[in-house]
């Protein structure tokens, strides 16, 4: 079956959405859509599908990439699946993929965009972002720009989202997510030479 690799945003109401939950929801519509995805062996066969590191509740994520597996493929399928899909989740992209390794191994870095709430952000929260994220040897890269700190880092199980509020509360600089506006950027693998994180379509 082609292996479809997808790269999706999920926006709004729908960051309130558990990532467990993602598999679903891509299911069902892809069910409402006529699409036929290939499913698991064993006891309990469930639909074959590979997420990336999963993204904190109301944390916006702009490109999250998604594989799934379906039994037939074209452009037609990607409007109708498209079609179906709730308000807030939106597919931007998709590649028929052949690498055999699963997203959480092919995954190593993402970028976040942290701004305030209703105030912007100093760079001391900048400052005590990139300390955390050094503090895990995760850190690739940090700025800060009126008012945003743009982050870039590793070890995505470990420097999550939750983390870095975490660290900027126990800093004093906010009081909890409220404070905050976050976005996941991007989800990737690190280039050194470039310096950046490159999308995996």
């Amino acid at each position: 079956m082609p292996r479809i690799r997808i790269i999706f945003e999920k926006r709004g109401l729908f960051t309130f959405v558990n990532h467990m939950d993602l598999p679903v929801v891509f299911s069902r519509a892809a069910r409402r859509a006529g699409l036929t995805q290939e499913f698991t062996q064993g006891f309990s066969p469930h639909p074959r599908i590979s997420l990336a590191s999963p993204l904190a509740i109301g944390v916006e994520g702009l490109a999250e990439p998604a594989d799934f597996w379906f039994e037939k493929w074209d452009e037609e399928s990607f409007l109708r699946w498209s079609a179906m899909l709730p308000e807030g989740l939106k597919i931007l992209k998709y590649a028929e993929v052949e690498d055999g390794l699963n997203l959480a191994k092919l995954i190593d870095a993402a970028v976040y965009r942290i701004s305030g709430e209703g105030a912007p952000l100093d760079g001391r929260a900048a400052q005590v972002l990139s300390d955390e994220a050094a503090r895990l040897n995760a850190l690739f890269a940090c700025s800060f720009a009126e008012g945003t700190v743009t982050l870039t880092v590793g070890d995505l199980e470990h420097c999550g989202a939750g983390l870095l509020v975490k660290a900027l509360a126990a800093a004093g600089v906010v009081s909890g997510w409220q404070d905050l506006r976050m976005e996941r950027l991007t989800v990737g693998k690190w280039n050194a030479e470039a310096g950046a994180v490159l999308p995996l379509i």
